[in-house]
């Protein structure tokens, strides 16, 4: 477990790991903070894998209401680790915080790819938001069917409107 705190530490920041006032260990990895998540994402490359080593590194036992000396040692072991990364860095932390170009580009080169592409397909119960994977799933499964709109032409009658296109999940 030791190794496990030394590999999340060298990974996470300070405030990822702060406790809250209740119980230390409470989080949920909805409440994560992203750099955490984007680290622990990292270090296990896929998505799924990150999801269950939030809920290994969140998880709490249900049947003990408070930790246990051993977990409530292990955790103010990681942070005294934390406060000295943050002690060590506290210059190049200061530095960049001074820094006139906040809102550099490249500081924001990734938010395009940060942000989940999701399409919104029609079903028989209403609308449903899929992410691209699930998508390209149903749709090589041919649950998917594209319909296109109508608009009138110039001189009268209708044509498709390939600007609006309505995507259709088969039950």
């Amino acid at each position: 477990m030791k190794t496990s705190i030394a590999l999340i530490a060298s990974l996470a920041t300070a405030s990822a790991f702060a406790p809250t006032a209740t119980l230390p260990c409470s989080r949920t990895s909805s409440t994560l903070s992203a750099t955490r998540r984007e680290s622990i994402e990292q270090l296990f490359g896929s998505t799924a894998a990150a999801a269950a080593a939030l809920v290994l590194t969140t998880a709490q036992p249900a049947a003990a209401a408070a930790p246990s000396k051993a977990e409530e040692a292990e955790f103010n072991e990681l942070i005294e680790v934390l406060k000295a990364r943050s002690e060590e860095n506290s210059e190049a932390n200061k530095n960049y915080a001074m820094r006139a170009n906040k809102l550099a580009k490249q500081d924001f080169d990734d938010v395009k790819t940060r942000r989940p592409k999701l399409i919104i397909v029609s079903t028989t119960k209403g609308n449903k938001i899929l992410t691209k994977e699930e998508f390209s799933t149903y749709n090589m499964d041919g649950k998917i069917d594209t319909v296109y709109g109508t608009r009138m032409k110039q001189g009268g009658g209708e044509m498709k409107d390939y600007n609006d296109i309505t995507y259709v999940l088969k039950e």
